[in-house]
Protein backbone atom coordinates (compact mmCIF):
# COMPACT_ATOMS: atom_id res chain seq x y z
CA UNK A 1 0.00 0.00 0.00
CA UNK A 2 1.15 3.91 -0.82
CA UNK A 3 0.93 5.58 2.05
CA UNK A 4 1.32 8.96 0.76
CA UNK A 5 -1.15 7.60 -2.01
CA UNK A 6 -4.09 6.23 0.14
CA UNK A 7 -4.09 9.32 2.55
CA UNK A 8 -4.17 11.15 -0.25
CA UNK A 9 -6.87 9.95 -1.94
CA UNK A 10 -8.49 10.06 1.07
CA UNK A 11 -8.02 13.31 2.03
CA UNK A 12 -9.09 14.79 -1.67
CA UNK A 13 -12.76 13.30 -1.32
CA UNK A 14 -12.98 13.96 1.97
CA UNK A 15 -12.02 17.87 1.27
CA UNK A 16 -14.45 17.99 -1.80
CA UNK A 17 -16.86 16.89 0.97
CA UNK A 18 -16.40 19.64 3.31
CA UNK A 19 -16.31 21.76 0.59
CA UNK A 20 -19.68 21.22 -0.79
CA UNK A 21 -20.78 20.96 3.16
CA UNK A 22 -19.61 24.58 3.36
CA UNK A 23 -21.83 25.30 -0.05
CA UNK A 24 -24.74 23.55 1.76
CA UNK A 25 -24.18 25.80 4.69
CA UNK A 26 -23.93 29.02 3.05
CA UNK A 27 -27.00 28.02 1.61
CA UNK A 28 -28.95 27.22 4.89
CA UNK A 29 -27.57 30.63 6.03
CA UNK A 30 -29.14 32.09 3.02
CA UNK A 31 -32.46 30.40 3.26
CA UNK A 32 -32.28 29.98 7.36
CA UNK A 33 -30.47 32.32 8.15
CA UNK A 34 -30.79 32.34 12.57
CA UNK A 35 -34.40 31.72 13.02
CA UNK A 36 -36.70 29.96 15.27
CA UNK A 37 -36.91 27.50 12.38
CA UNK A 38 -33.09 27.12 11.71
CA UNK A 39 -32.54 26.53 15.12
CA UNK A 40 -35.26 23.99 15.37
CA UNK A 41 -33.35 22.38 11.62
CA UNK A 42 -30.27 22.59 13.22
CA UNK A 43 -31.24 20.18 16.40
CA UNK A 44 -32.68 18.20 14.16
CA UNK A 45 -29.94 17.59 12.20
CA UNK A 46 -27.19 17.52 14.93
CA UNK A 47 -28.55 14.69 17.38
CA UNK A 48 -28.55 12.01 15.06
CA UNK A 49 -24.94 13.51 13.85
CA UNK A 50 -23.72 13.40 17.55
CA UNK A 51 -24.55 9.90 17.79
CA UNK A 52 -23.14 9.04 14.44
CA UNK A 53 -20.10 10.18 15.70
CA UNK A 54 -20.48 8.91 18.76
CA UNK A 55 -20.84 5.50 18.25
CA UNK A 56 -19.58 5.12 14.09
CA UNK A 57 -17.20 6.44 12.26
CA UNK A 58 -13.98 7.14 13.69
CA UNK A 59 -15.38 5.19 16.76
CA UNK A 60 -16.27 2.11 15.29
CA UNK A 61 -13.44 1.86 12.70
CA UNK A 62 -10.80 1.99 15.26
CA UNK A 63 -12.35 -0.96 17.02
CA UNK A 64 -13.38 -3.35 14.03
CA UNK A 65 -10.83 -2.62 11.54
CA UNK A 66 -7.93 -4.44 13.99
CA UNK A 67 -10.17 -7.65 14.54
CA UNK A 68 -11.55 -7.56 11.11
CA UNK A 69 -8.18 -7.39 9.71
CA UNK A 70 -6.93 -10.05 12.11
CA UNK A 71 -9.77 -12.21 10.56
CA UNK A 72 -8.84 -11.26 6.96
CA UNK A 73 -5.68 -13.02 7.88
CA UNK A 74 -7.07 -16.25 8.99
CA UNK A 75 -9.07 -16.32 5.87
CA UNK A 76 -12.43 -15.08 4.08
CA UNK A 77 -14.91 -17.01 5.90
CA UNK A 78 -13.73 -16.98 9.18
CA UNK A 79 -13.40 -12.79 8.14
CA UNK A 80 -17.14 -12.89 6.76
CA UNK A 81 -18.51 -14.82 9.84
CA UNK A 82 -17.05 -12.71 12.14
CA UNK A 83 -18.30 -9.32 9.97
CA UNK A 84 -21.86 -10.81 10.34
CA UNK A 85 -21.96 -11.52 13.97
CA UNK A 86 -20.85 -7.11 14.52
CA UNK A 87 -23.46 -6.48 11.66
CA UNK A 88 -26.28 -8.02 12.96
CA UNK A 89 -25.73 -7.16 16.69
CA UNK A 90 -24.97 -4.01 15.31
CA UNK A 91 -28.35 -3.67 13.23
CA UNK A 92 -30.24 -4.84 15.95
CA UNK A 93 -29.18 -2.33 18.49
CA UNK A 94 -29.27 0.21 16.37
CA UNK A 95 -32.85 -0.76 14.88
CA UNK A 96 -34.29 -0.93 18.84
CA UNK A 97 -32.10 2.51 19.98
CA UNK A 98 -34.41 4.45 17.05
CA UNK A 99 -37.36 3.13 17.59
CA UNK A 100 -36.89 3.84 21.68
CA UNK A 101 -35.90 7.07 20.81
CA UNK A 102 -38.93 7.58 18.07
CA UNK A 103 -41.52 6.60 20.77
CA UNK A 104 -39.69 9.13 23.35
CA UNK A 105 -38.98 12.16 21.19
CA UNK A 106 -40.60 14.56 23.24
CA UNK A 107 -38.79 14.01 26.36
CA UNK A 108 -35.55 13.33 24.13
CA UNK A 109 -35.91 16.61 22.72
CA UNK A 110 -36.73 17.85 25.51
CA UNK A 111 -33.12 16.32 27.31
CA UNK A 112 -31.06 18.33 24.41
CA UNK A 113 -32.70 21.74 24.17
CA UNK A 114 -34.57 22.26 27.19
CA UNK A 115 -34.11 25.96 26.37
CA UNK A 116 -37.01 25.04 23.10
CA UNK A 117 -39.35 24.05 26.50
CA UNK A 118 -40.76 27.37 26.96
CA UNK A 119 -41.39 27.88 23.36
CA UNK A 120 -44.04 25.42 22.22
CA UNK A 121 -44.11 26.22 18.53
CA UNK A 122 -40.23 25.80 18.43
CA UNK A 123 -40.22 22.62 20.94
CA UNK A 124 -43.10 21.07 18.47
CA UNK A 125 -41.09 21.42 15.42
CA UNK A 126 -37.79 20.09 16.54
CA UNK A 127 -39.72 16.64 17.66
CA UNK A 128 -41.28 16.77 14.34
CA UNK A 129 -37.90 17.67 12.37
CA UNK A 130 -36.16 15.46 14.78
CA UNK A 131 -38.04 12.31 14.29
CA UNK A 132 -38.12 13.03 10.20
CA UNK A 133 -34.16 13.21 10.45
CA UNK A 134 -33.65 10.41 13.57
CA UNK A 135 -33.50 7.03 10.84
CA UNK A 136 -30.03 8.78 9.62
CA UNK A 137 -28.38 7.16 12.64
CA UNK A 138 -29.33 3.19 11.31
CA UNK A 139 -28.66 4.08 7.63
CA UNK A 140 -25.11 6.49 8.20
CA UNK A 141 -24.09 4.04 11.14
CA UNK A 142 -24.26 0.59 9.28
CA UNK A 143 -22.96 2.87 6.02
CA UNK A 144 -19.87 3.06 8.44
CA UNK A 145 -19.80 -0.42 9.06
CA UNK A 146 -19.31 -1.21 5.28
CA UNK A 147 -17.06 1.60 5.16
CA UNK A 148 -15.11 -0.11 7.50
CA UNK A 149 -14.36 -3.33 5.89
CA UNK A 150 -13.56 -1.28 2.79
CA UNK A 151 -10.60 0.52 4.76
CA UNK A 152 -9.49 -2.70 6.33
CA UNK A 153 -9.16 -3.99 2.56
CA UNK A 154 -7.83 -0.96 1.43
CA UNK A 155 -9.76 0.60 -0.63
CA UNK A 156 -10.46 4.01 0.76
CA UNK A 157 -11.34 6.14 -2.50
CA UNK A 158 -15.37 4.58 -1.95
CA UNK A 159 -15.47 5.31 2.06
CA UNK A 160 -14.44 8.63 1.83
CA UNK A 161 -16.67 10.07 -1.24
CA UNK A 162 -20.00 8.17 0.55
CA UNK A 163 -20.51 11.54 2.49
CA UNK A 164 -20.40 13.69 -0.48
CA UNK A 165 -24.24 12.30 -1.53
CA UNK A 166 -25.43 13.93 1.84
CA UNK A 167 -24.15 17.48 0.81
CA UNK A 168 -25.19 17.11 -2.65
CA UNK A 169 -28.88 15.51 -1.57
CA UNK A 170 -29.44 18.75 0.56
CA UNK A 171 -27.43 21.41 -1.73
CA UNK A 172 -30.30 20.01 -4.55
CA UNK A 173 -33.06 20.59 -1.91
CA UNK A 174 -31.98 24.02 -0.97
CA UNK A 175 -31.18 25.13 -4.84
CA UNK A 176 -35.25 25.15 -5.09
CA UNK A 177 -35.23 26.87 -1.43
CA UNK A 178 -36.93 29.83 -2.92
CA UNK A 179 -39.72 28.08 -4.18
CA UNK A 180 -40.57 25.67 -0.90
CA UNK A 181 -40.47 29.00 1.58
CA UNK A 182 -40.82 27.75 5.04
CA UNK A 183 -41.49 24.11 3.91
CA UNK A 184 -37.70 23.71 3.07
CA UNK A 185 -37.08 22.05 6.55
CA UNK A 186 -39.53 19.41 5.86
CA UNK A 187 -37.39 18.45 2.45
CA UNK A 188 -34.19 19.17 3.99
CA UNK A 189 -34.85 16.86 7.18
CA UNK A 190 -36.25 14.08 4.93
CA UNK A 191 -33.28 15.00 2.57
CA UNK A 192 -31.22 14.41 5.42
CA UNK A 193 -32.80 10.08 5.74
CA UNK A 194 -33.06 10.27 2.62
CA UNK A 195 -28.83 10.34 1.76
CA UNK A 196 -28.63 8.30 4.44
CA UNK A 197 -30.04 5.44 2.99
CA UNK A 198 -28.53 5.88 -0.86
CA UNK A 199 -25.36 6.45 1.13
CA UNK A 200 -25.98 2.73 2.65
CA UNK A 201 -27.03 1.38 -0.80
CA UNK A 202 -23.87 3.17 -2.56
CA UNK A 203 -21.05 1.89 -0.11
CA UNK A 204 -22.96 -2.14 -0.36
CA UNK A 205 -22.56 -2.04 -4.04
CA UNK A 206 -19.07 -2.21 -3.77
CA UNK A 207 -18.00 -3.91 -0.23
CA UNK A 208 -20.06 -6.92 -1.47
CA UNK A 209 -16.83 -7.58 -3.51
CA UNK A 210 -15.08 -8.61 -0.29
CA UNK A 211 -18.13 -9.08 2.16
CA UNK A 212 -21.19 -11.09 1.89
CA UNK A 213 -23.93 -9.96 4.06
CA UNK A 214 -26.71 -12.65 5.68
CA UNK A 215 -28.68 -11.87 8.41
CA UNK A 216 -29.04 -14.30 11.27
CA UNK A 217 -31.02 -13.26 14.74
CA UNK A 218 -29.36 -15.91 16.31
CA UNK A 219 -27.05 -14.01 18.40
CA UNK A 220 -23.75 -15.23 19.75
CA UNK A 221 -21.40 -13.43 21.72
CA UNK A 222 -17.80 -15.73 21.20
CA UNK A 223 -14.42 -14.11 22.66
CA UNK A 224 -13.74 -12.54 18.99
CA UNK A 225 -17.21 -10.62 19.45
CA UNK A 226 -16.23 -9.47 23.15
CA UNK A 227 -12.92 -8.70 22.45
CA UNK A 228 -14.03 -6.23 19.56
CA UNK A 229 -16.76 -4.48 22.32
CA UNK A 230 -13.87 -4.46 25.12
CA UNK A 231 -11.98 -2.32 22.09
CA UNK A 232 -15.00 -0.06 21.23
CA UNK A 233 -16.10 1.35 24.43
CA UNK A 234 -12.86 2.73 25.25
CA UNK A 235 -13.07 4.17 21.71
CA UNK A 236 -16.71 5.40 22.42
CA UNK A 237 -14.98 6.90 25.51
CA UNK A 238 -12.54 8.74 24.44
CA UNK A 239 -14.91 10.18 21.57
CA UNK A 240 -17.52 11.15 23.89
CA UNK A 241 -15.83 13.70 25.24
CA UNK A 242 -15.83 15.88 22.38
CA UNK A 243 -19.49 14.82 21.27
CA UNK A 244 -20.65 15.46 24.97
CA UNK A 245 -19.09 18.89 24.85
CA UNK A 246 -20.87 19.79 21.82
CA UNK A 247 -24.11 18.06 23.20
CA UNK A 248 -24.07 20.65 26.14
CA UNK A 249 -23.48 23.34 24.33
CA UNK A 250 -26.60 22.90 22.34
CA UNK A 251 -28.46 22.32 25.63
CA UNK A 252 -27.18 25.57 26.76
CA UNK A 253 -27.18 27.36 23.74
CA UNK A 254 -31.09 26.16 23.43
CA UNK A 255 -32.25 28.91 26.18
CA UNK A 256 -30.46 31.77 24.03
CA UNK A 257 -32.70 32.82 20.61
CA UNK A 258 -30.36 31.82 17.20
CA UNK A 259 -27.41 30.53 19.73
CA UNK A 260 -28.05 26.91 18.62
CA UNK A 261 -27.35 28.04 14.44
CA UNK A 262 -24.65 30.06 15.75
CA UNK A 263 -22.92 27.44 17.37
CA UNK A 264 -23.32 25.29 14.23
CA UNK A 265 -22.15 27.68 11.85
CA UNK A 266 -19.09 28.23 14.35
CA UNK A 267 -18.58 24.74 14.71
CA UNK A 268 -18.29 23.78 10.69
CA UNK A 269 -15.33 26.47 10.54
CA UNK A 270 -12.72 24.28 11.83
CA UNK A 271 -13.48 21.12 10.77
CA UNK A 272 -11.95 20.99 7.67
CA UNK A 273 -8.33 20.87 8.74
CA UNK A 274 -9.07 18.12 11.14
CA UNK A 275 -10.90 15.99 8.63
CA UNK A 276 -8.46 16.77 5.89
CA UNK A 277 -5.04 15.87 7.95
CA UNK A 278 -5.60 14.11 11.36
CA UNK A 279 -8.91 11.85 10.31
CA UNK A 280 -7.29 10.40 6.84
CA UNK A 281 -3.64 9.59 7.98
CA UNK A 282 -5.29 7.91 10.76
CA UNK A 283 -7.82 5.91 9.17
CA UNK A 284 -5.19 5.05 6.29
CA UNK A 285 -2.55 3.87 8.54
CA UNK A 286 -5.05 2.20 10.61
CA UNK A 287 -5.71 -1.33 8.38
CA UNK A 288 -1.65 -1.43 7.90
CA UNK A 289 -0.79 -1.29 11.69
CA UNK A 290 -3.31 -3.66 12.63
CA UNK A 291 -1.78 -6.21 9.92
CA UNK A 292 1.66 -5.75 10.97
CA UNK A 293 0.92 -6.53 14.92
CA UNK A 294 -1.06 -9.43 14.02
CA UNK A 295 1.37 -10.65 11.88
CA UNK A 296 4.42 -9.89 14.62
CA UNK A 297 2.35 -12.23 17.34
CA UNK A 298 2.23 -14.79 15.01
CA UNK A 299 5.85 -14.47 14.71
CA UNK A 300 4.79 -14.17 10.93
CA UNK A 301 6.38 -10.68 10.24
CA UNK A 302 9.81 -9.63 12.35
Amino acid sequence: MNLVKSTGTFGFYTIISRLLGYFRDILIAIFLGTSLIADAFFVAFRIPNTFRRLFAEGTFNAAFVPSYTSEITKGKIKANNFANQIFNLLFSGLLILVLVIEIFMPVFVGLIAPGFVAEDEKINLAIELTRITFPFLLFVSLASFFSAILNSHNKFAVASAAPIILNLVLIGILIFGKYLGDEIIYYLSYGVSFAGFLQLIFLYKFVSKFYLLEFNFNFRINNKVKLFFKKLLPSIFSSGVTQINILVGTIIASFQASAVSYLYYADRIYQINLAIAGIAIGVVVLPQLSKHVYLKKKGKFL
